[in-house]
């Protein structure tokens, strides 16, 4: 074979690998999503028993909408979402004994194993009234632990929670996560390695949809 034509080849595969490696690092960039522009998720809150299981009578979950509403780059990321005292759908604390409260957050539309952010470690409902009445305040923290980083544990985050008297029913009116900037950036980070280990064992390309993706198919067409 002519060393032209070897040159060429090697060209051609050089120039390929680039562009293979160019498209991943674009994939990558938009799954980090650095400046959380695209963030969009949801929270759930329950009341569970001593054995976790969940009630199902009025006033015993509620589930709606997360938004980010700390700065692009602030040191501590916060996640809020807020409802409305409303008569049928609501999130009540009983101050009974043997009820605890429960919840996750979570990344998208529905929750899974790599989109969940954090878990409520659960608490006993009469222990939340007790720290009420005595700060004087209508509102409690909670702890929360990110299963997907490392040492997760050591790393819990504060999820505060905001009640409302209404008719004698404690009802939660607002739920906001605090998440240090570091454990946000592993978070993503980890996320990002089982997307990378996924492909890695297909051989799959980056998500579809990208205009790397068409531009890749166009001189497939071509080169055949």
């Amino acid at each position: 074979m002519p060393e032209d034509k070897k040159l060429t080849d090697a060209e051609k595969e050089a120039k390929a690998e680039e562009k293979e490696k160019k498209a991943l690092e674009k994939a990558k960039a938009k799954m980090f999503d650095e400046k959380d522009e695209c963030f969009c998720g949801f929270m759930q809150l329950q009341i569970a028993d001593e054995d976790g299981y969940g009630k199902k009578t009025k006033g015993a979950e509620i589930k709606g909408p997360l938004y980010m509403v700390s700065d692009a780059g602030a040191d501590i990321v916060v996640l809020e979402a807020e409802f409305t005292p409303n008569p049928l759908f609501y999130m009540q604390i009983p101050n009974d004994d043997g009820q605890l409260v429960c919840g996750q957050f979570w990344i998208g539309e529905k929750s899974s194993t790599l989109s969940n952010i954090c878990t409520i470690i659960p608490k006993l409902c009469t222990t939340l009234h007790k720290e009420m009445e005595k700060s004087g305040a209508a509102a409690f923290s909670l702890d929360a632990e990110m299963p997907l980083l490392k040492n997760a544990p050591s790393k819990l985050v504060k999820v505060a929670i905001t009640t409302k008297e209404q008719k004698f029913i404690t009802k939660v009116v607002k739920v906001s996560v605090s998440i240090p900037r570091a454990n946000w950036t592993e978070w993503k980070n980890h996320k990002i390695r089982f997307w990378q280990y996924n492909k890695n064992q297909s051989g799959a390309a980056p998500p579809a949809g990208g205009d790397d993706d068409k531009d890749e198919k166009k001189e497939e067409k071509k080169e055949e």
